[in-house]
């Protein structure tokens, strides 16, 4: 009788409604029956239940210790955080975004870490750091008794930042001419790292590999007799770094943000299997990030609360990239996309499109040759889409004609 119930919490009270009205009217044989048994019956009767309930999911595949890279862009344009100074500041988000880095050093030992900051000027790794020497002069501000990796990242990740901001505001000082958003470049940097990274791990994989391959080989030559059974196994290093990029970002605007170079990024992301997660702060949604978000299987979110950003990461984007084909992530189902013209840099909801190299643009240039190719355009298709729309005079019924003829 119980395990003719549907799998629902009702169907759960019926099944123990009827095991308790049987209790009741069996009480003699339930007398002589061992407390152990009993319990292992109803133990085995809810674990019926239960697997009818929940969907059995395997996750020898995730339990593994597998190594993971992230990387976080931080982008200082400074009319974006201008406009949300009242409610956060970029100090604040960095001492953030550095509690979210420690978290992911301390999930696994092997894990990685990249810090790259991005303004309209340039883009600069702050961390790992060039030279591998210390830089720092003056006295840390760290705990001295924090972990030795955690140490070591805020105290580059913060002094490099205060060095890297110092630098940019001098040179938008003597440059005062408007810039695009160099966080295009920001990501082609991370994606390179990234691919980098994952040659050194198949690297160390492959030396790993064949020094197990010469050890079995070893104890094959001292061990004659067991020599039949383990010739030629190898374990599995098939293990590879996992990676993601979590992009935080105040500014509002998309017309400084290179469409093309973007999605050139978007399909490398997708080569390399890399996910572009995107924390957006400010008052409005950036299509542009949230189309390398989508694309990626990412995770995009605007934070309208600043100050709960640290909540925010530790929660919706400290999911390792092998979990999260197993737990629901915060999608984002209203994505614009929409395109950047390709000379103008600005957003085109109806346009013209090269056949060669599908180069976007608004407006047809004056040689009649595309600008990113440099095709020749068909001058008949050109006249047939510029030409000025012809009214087109109606055409009286020959009905009509043969009524009036009748009346008169």
């Amino acid at each position: 009788m119980l395990f003719s119930c549907e799998n629902s919490l009702e169907g759960i009270w019926l099944a123990l409604t009827d095991c308790a009205d049987l209790l009741k009217n069996q009480k003699s044989k339930i007398k002589n029956l061992n407390t152990k048994k009993y319990s292992a019956l109803l133990r085995c009767t809810m674990d019926a239940i239960s697997d009818r309930v929940f969907t059995e999911t395997s996750l020898e595949s995730t339990t593994n210790d597998e190594p993971s890279l992230l990387t976080i862009i931080l982008d200082i344009s400074p009319r974006g955080w201008y406009s949300i100074k009242d409610s956060t500041s970029l100090q604040d988000v960095a001492k953030s975004l550095l509690v979210f880095l420690n978290g992911h050093l301390s999930i696994n030992n092997s894990n990685q870490v990249s810090f790259i900051v991005s303004s309209p000027q340039t883009s600069k790794f702050l961390y790992p750091h060039p030279s591998n020497q210390k830089t720092s002069t003056t006295d840390s501000k760290i705990s001295p008794g924090m972990y030795r990796q955690f140490k070591n990242v805020n105290e580059v990740v913060l002094e490099e930042l205060n060095r890297f901001i110092k630098e940019t505001s001098e040179i938008s000082v003597v440059s005062t001419a408007r810039r695009n958003s160099s966080i295009t470049g920001a990501i082609s940097m991370a994606l390179t790292y990234t691919y980098r990274m994952s040659i050194l791990d198949q690297s160390i994989q492959t030396t790993t590999a064949s020094a197990i391959n010469t050890s079995s080989i070893n104890a094959k030559q001292s061990d004659a007799s067991s020599s039949s059974t383990t010739a030629g196994i190898v374990p599995s290093t098939s293990t590879s770094i996992k990676s993601r990029i979590l992009i935080v970002s105040a500014n509002d605007g998309d017309d400084s943000i290179n469409y093309i170079p973007l999605m050139n990024c978007i399909f490398t992301a997708q080569k390399l299997k890399v996910s572009i997660d995107v924390a957006k702060l400010g008052f409005k949604n950036s299509s542009y990030l949230q189309q390398a978000s989508d694309a990626t299987n990412g995770v995009y979110l605007h934070i309208e609360d600043p100050q709960g950003i640290i909540q925010v990461l530790t929660t919706a984007f400290f999911i390792e990239p092998n979990l999260r084909p197993y737990v629901i992530l915060p999608t984002n189902t209203q994505v614009n996309y929409k395109a950047s013209c390709f000379i103008t840099k600005r957003p085109v909801d109806v346009g013209f499109v090269c056949s060669v190299c599908l180069c976007i643009m608004s407006k047809i240039p004056e040689d009649e040759k595309c600008p990113a190719c440099s095709s020749e355009f068909d001058k008949r298709s050109i006249y047939e889409l510029t030409k000025d729309p012809q009214v087109v005079t109606r055409k009286k019924r020959k009905l009509d004609d043969s009524a009036k003829a009748n009346g008169s």
